[in-house]
Parts: C-alpha cells; structure tokens; sequence
C-alpha cells in the first residue's frame, strides 16, 4: 500500500526534543515535517494559514502554553489531529487537553514509543480518513 504524505508540525519549547522528533518522525515513511516551533502565537499563525495533517505539542512553550494552540487548532481546524507530547502527564492536564480536543496524550518519559506507533499507524491511513480520538497513550 502506499503511502500518503503526511504533514507534521512540531510545537515543543526545546531545541534538543524538536531536533529528536525530527530524527523520529525521518524513519517513518510517509512523515513530513512542515516547520517547528516554540511558542503559541507563531505556532498557531502557521496552522490558520497553512494547517498540517497533525501538530506534535508540549504544553509548556516559550511565552504561552500548549493549551492556547490546541483550543485554536479545535475551534478553527478540526481537522488537524493534535498529538500532545509532554513531561506534564499528570491526570489534571490529561483531562484538560482531551477535554480541548487532543486526538491523544502522552508522556515525554514513558510514551515515545506509543507516539511513534500512533504516527506510524496515521502514516498508513490516508490523513483524511474517518477514525475516533484515542483516549490517551499508555500508562494512563
């Protein structure tokens, strides 16, 4: 089968967890990063004007958070799925950002290996393609 190209925006505040990402998301056919970035406003301008397939997001970013990013992407392009990545995996903010809209959630020290099965399983289905929101990645 082959694969659609998949657009994938990187929205982390860290140099070092963007560039491994990107070493990530190169081994996996299909995976197209479209820009990164570290804060919000920046962030946010980029999807209304050219919005990716997903946005990989921290929570904690350079002059804002995470939060504000995803409540734009899921009032103003639902479309785009949100994976959210982060070392803030604690129940209260699980709840906040599946409750905002994220497509899944997981935890920076434990769930990269369950983000790039995630991704890897979004490469393979068309980025247009029907299918529900994960509850959360594992260890919930």
């Amino acid at each position: 089968m082959e694969r659609a190209v998949m657009s994938i925006l990187i929205v982390d505040d860290s140099a070092v967890v963007r560039a491994m990402l990107r070493e990530m998301l190169a081994r996996i056919e299909g995976a197209d990063v479209v820009g990164e970035f570290e804060t919000p406003a920046a962030a946010i301008a980029r999807i209304r004007s050219n919005p990716p397939d997903i946005v990989l997001l921290d929570i904690q970013l350079v002059n804002g958070s995470g939060l504000e990013v995803l409540r734009a992407v899921s009032a103003e392009q639902p479309s785009v799925k949100v994976l959210v990545f982060t070392n803030f995996a604690e129940d209260v903010y699980r709840k906040r950002c599946l409750e905002a809209g994220a497509y899944a959630f997981y935890d920076k020290k434990s769930d990269l290996h369950a983000l790039r099965q995630t991704l890897s399983g979004l490469a393979i289905r068309a980025p247009d393609s029907p299918d529900g929101r994960h509850a959360y990645g594992p260890g919930a």
